[in-house]
């Protein structure tokens, strides 16, 4: 008998360490758990504070890039306003010059160009001395070709604002970059 209660104390002692045993296993896996969860949890925090700076940073870059798109933009039609003006002043100035042109005399209508004549061309003059250049002589040119020197003279005032105005644009554009 005495052997049997030895026998069964000692499967109770061993039973006795099995459920301690369980039970330390059961409050470190708690433990455990808790501290992960704990580590996830602030990593998730930290994640979420690095996507709000990202987004913020992101909203602050899209601002600047919409605010110096707007100055550009100011700036191309403010130049696109001075350009046409002084295109249409000086388009207005031609053709004033050639009303007045067209509504002249007949003596008035011709067009006179001043030139200075080379000596070998000096048939305008026989008295150039011999260490002279040349003359100046006055050329007369008919009506039509009067005409052609006024639509000469209007696309060359347009062609020269459309140059300014596509060099000034390509300015503003490269310093808005």
């Amino acid at each position: 008998m005495i052997a049997r209660l030895k026998q069964y104390k000692l499967i109770a002692s061993g039973a006795a360490v099995l459920v301690l045993m369980a039970l330390a296993a059961a409050l470190s896996w708690q433990w455990q758990a808790n501290s992960y969860g704990a580590l996830l949890a602030e990593q998730g925090k930290a994640h979420e504070t690095q996507l709000r700076l990202t987004a913020e940073a992101n909203a602050a870059v899209i601002l600047k890039q919409q605010t110096d798109r707007l100055v550009l933009e100011t700036r191309l039609a403010t130049l696109d306003t001075t350009s046409t003006e002084k295109l249409t002043d000086a388009q207005d100035e031609n053709d004033r010059l050639r009303h007045e042109y067209s509504a002249a005399d007949n003596e008035r209508r011709r067009l006179r160009i001043e030139v200075i004549l080379a000596r070998a061309d000096a048939t305008v003059s026989a008295t150039t001395g011999a260490g002279s250049l040349g003359d100046a002589a006055s050329v007369e040119l008919s009506a039509a070709a009067g005409s052609a020197v006024w639509d000469i003279r209007g696309g060359m005032i347009s062609d020269r604002a459309k140059l300014e105005y596509l060099q000034e644009w390509a300015r503003a554009v490269r310093a808005g970059e």
